[in-house]
């Protein structure tokens, strides 16, 4: 009798457990970011307005803490990331800037009135309120004009209506990235070696080659290279 019994008691269990694990959603993967003592600040843009963390020591290390710590509160979904950016939704775009290693982009957003941040083919995540009012927040006070970081690379190849470029020796992007592909879309006359000057808004997407966010401006500083497709 106690066998019998043990063995209802087992098989139970076992249908209780199967059960369990049937109804329940796979989850994705956690939030990656990046390691903190690289963290230099963390910006937001909606195309219109540029904001970034404070800018004095003591306030920018707070209110970085702050923001990561909301980053890593956020929910795990069993949603999807397939995609470089979000798919047909009006989104907000978080840098993370470092110093000397590549940061992280991601993507805020709103659907169906539950506010998400999506990092591309990691994973999609529910935030607190508090997450969302920061970024508002950090808007409400930007200014129209994004600043312009600027750089000088040499260009080592060149298409149609885009180049790669290579940053010169002790730039800040270059510890980022060795190459940086470049839209054209202005038709300037570049040829492989030119040194260029380019301006661009500080945000530095994760590709390979690296693309920047968003470039001003691209100016010829020395044209010294030859035109190989010639």
């Amino acid at each position: 009798m106690r066998k019998k019994l043990c063995g209802i008691i087992c098989l139970y269990s076992l249908v209780s457990f199967m059960l369990c694990a049937c109804g329940k959603k796979e989850q994705g993967n956690p939030i990656r970011l990046p390691a903190r003592e690289d963290i230099v600040s963390i910006g937001v843009s909606d195309g219109d307005k540029y904001a970034m963390s404070p800018n004095t020591e003591d306030e920018a290390t707070e209110f970085i803490d702050e923001f990561l710590s909301m980053l890593m509160d956020m929910e795990t979904t069993s949603q999807q990331s397939i995609n470089d950016v979000p798919v047909n939704k009006d989104s907000i775009t978080i840098n993370i800037n470092c110093d000397g290693v590549a940061g992280t982009t991601l993507f805020y957003y709103v659907d169906k009135g539950t506010e998400y941040v999506e990092q591309p083919y990691q994973g999609i995540y529910k935030l607190a309120p508090a997450l969302g009012n920061c970024i508002a927040e950090m808007l409400s006070s930007a200014d129209n004009t994004p600043p312009a970081i600027k750089f000088q690379a040499s260009v080592i190849e060149k298409n149609k209506d885009s180049i790669i470029v290579k940053p010169v020796d002790g730039s800040l992007e270059l510890d980022s990235a060795d190459e940086f592909f470049l839209s054209n879309e202005d038709n300037l006359e570049l040829q492989i070696g030119d040194l260029v000057e380019i301006s661009y808004n500080g945000e530095i997407m994760e590709s390979y080659p690296a693309q920047l966010g968003e470039v001003y401006k691209i100016t010829m500083i020395e044209q010294t290279g030859t035109d190989v497709n010639r």
